[in-house]
């Protein structure tokens, strides 16, 4: 079964957030090394940040990437 994981690209002078579902963090650490997994989300996002991500970047495991995410290939 699959969980909704906040997820983030850190690039050194920011970072670009997404959500990705995934049957567990080990298996989207295996496809995206470069993306963090995020267990607890930050204080600073909203629940309408929150919504807008999952709105704009939201990803499935089993899918082919796309967007940003795309761009870190596998």
């Amino acid at each position: 079964m699959k969980h909704q994981y906040l997820i983030v690209h850190d690039y050194g002078t920011g970072g670009v957030w997404g959500v990705i579902n995934a049957r567990s963090e080990q298996e989207i650490l295996a496809k995206y090394p470069k993306v963090k997994v995020i267990n607890d989300r930050p204080a600073w996002m909203s629940d309408r940040d929150y919504s807008d991500i999952i709105k704009k970047n939201c990803f499935d495991i089993d899918l082919a990437p796309s967007g940003w995410l795309a761009t870190l290939g596998d």
